[in-house]
């Protein structure tokens, strides 16, 4: 009766309804997914039971996405970058954690929000993308995956503005979270930050965000270059201000 209960409950329409947001601006835009789900269901479970759930569902969103994917990407960025966030990504996941959930909450929130202002304004990276930069890139990915799950942000504001075509951008992005989605989802388990509870939300999570993912790929096929770069600068505002303020 208790589960039936929690299928039936509030919380569950309010995960139904991001799933289905999640999934289709994460096929659209090939990042959208953790950015958009993460700080509102925190606002449901608390930070971590979010990252869980999203990390895992994600995983498996990743390996419906990543065969049209890495054909387009381009090793000489995802390499560097994605080792690089193994690397540091261990400690951001102790960080979260160890500290405050509430001030986790609250801090995933903010970052959404300073992501969204520095897109709105252009201040992507436009300078060279080079092995170096490419790792410091890395590093910061996976510091806030293991933290706060919201690590492809940094890797959209790094990689949006390149003038490589919007299809291989997208690819670029769908590569780089997937690894940092399967790894956070690891590291995450390891230090005991997976719950029993969590499995049911993710049972409930799943089927409509892997639903909509397809949707959400569909509607990219027919989508323009300047289409995509809107979608994914109002995206992260919407998202941003909405963490902030709930």
């Amino acid at each position: 009766m208790n589960i039936l209960a929690d299928l039936l409950s509030a919380s569950t329409a309010a995960t139904l309804a991001v799933g289905l947001g999640a999934g289709v601006l994460r096929g659209y835009t090939g990042f959208g997914g953790a950015i958009f789900a993460i700080p509102l269901l925190g606002l449901i479970y608390g930070p971590t039971s979010a990252i869980a759930v999203v990390l895992a569902c994600g995983a498996v969103g990743t390996v419906q996405l990543m065969p049209g994917a890495l054909p387009l990407a381009s090793r000489r960025l995802f390499v560097p970058l994605v080792l690089a966030a193994l690397v540091s990504m261990p400690f951001g996941t102790w960080l979260l954690l160890t500290i405050d959930p509430d001030l986790v909450r609250r801090g995933i929130g903010v970052f959404v929000l300073a992501c969204a202002i520095a897109m709105l304004r252009g201040w992507s990276w436009r300078g060279p993308r080079t092995t170096a930069i490419g790792c410091a890139v890395g590093a910061a990915c996976g510091l806030v995956t293991g933290l706060g799950g919201v690590g492809g942000a940094i890797a959209t504001l790094y990689l949006i503005s390149s003038p490589e075509p919007v299809a291989t951008i997208r690819a670029n992005l769908i590569v780089i979270i997937g690894a940092l989605t399967a790894a956070g989802l690891a590291f995450l388990a390891a230090g005991g930050g997976v719950a029993a509870a969590d499995l049911l939300k993710m049972l409930v999570y799943l089927p409509t965000y892997m639903t909509s993912l397809w949707i959400g790929s569909r509607i990219f096929r027919g989508t323009s270059g300047a289409l995509y770069r809107r979608v994914a600068l109002w995206l992260l505002a919407v998202v941003g201000v909405a963490a902030t303020v709930l």
